[in-house]
């Protein structure tokens, strides 16, 4: 791994922590008029429970502000000079941030989008196995949730195949880039963890889908 100044990493951890923690969701849908998102719906932040609140032009909206927190920590660390092998420190400081946000009590939404916004800025390539079975799960499915849950399993997969394919590939490499990989190991589990309702419902059969479903169930990001 590069070698970072520890203050230049603690910095950049704490900020993109603080930048994760904005809860777009709840300010989107206060600003259209329409209180307080987690008193309505799934009572989540994220885009699918405030698409169903505010219209789906508000979610699209929150979509994106969630996957920029993922983006922007990335990208202003790496301008910093932070190593590559450490930018997914950052963005797993990020989700924390979504998740366990401050400014709600130290709550918040599940992370995939945030989640999603960092693939995109380390290595955009790493979304292709994860989106694959997102898009499957939802086609087959209807469940958000369910495609979430199986992105976020088929991350740290993806990281390891890209590994062992890389012209330094090999078993050897992922010893060396253990750190690296354990970074998207922890994004993954804090993902499904935030899912851990939604896999009881799943098992139960009580999980609703994305559409024709009852509003109060929906499963969200």
């Amino acid at each position: 791994m590069e070698s970072t100044q520890p203050i230049k990493l603690a910095l950049g951890f704490l900020g993109a922590f603080f930048c994760g923690s904005i809860p777009f969701g709840l300010i989107v849908v206060k600003l259209l008029g329409q209180g307080d998102v987690r008193s309505k719906g799934s009572g989540n932040i994220g885009a699918t429970n405030v698409s169903r609140v505010a219209g789906k032009g508000a979610g699209i909206l929150v979509l994106l502000l969630d996957v920029a927190k993922g983006i922007v920590p990335v990208l202003l660390a790496r301008r910093a000079g932070i190593g590559e092998s450490l930018l997914p420190w950052l963005g797993f400081a990020a989700v924390l941030g979504h998740v366990f946000s401050p400014m709600l009590g130290f709550k918040g939404g599940k992370g995939v989008a945030t989640a999603l916004g960092i693939i995109l800025a380390v290595q955009w390539r790493l979304g292709a196995l994860p989106l694959a079975f997102f898009v499957a799960a939802l086609w087959l499915t209807r469940h958000v949730s369910l495609g979430s849950i199986l992105a976020a399993l088929m991350l740290p997969l993806e990281v390891v195949l890209v590994a062992l394919s890389g012209p330094y590939g090999g078993f050897r490499a992922l010893g060396e880039h253990a750190p690296y990989l354990f970074a998207w190991v922890c994004i993954a589990v804090l993902v499904i963890a935030k899912h851990s309702e939604n896999i009881r419902r799943l098992q139960a059969g009580t999980e609703a889908k994305l559409w024709g479903s009852k509003p109060e169930a929906v499963p969200h990001v």
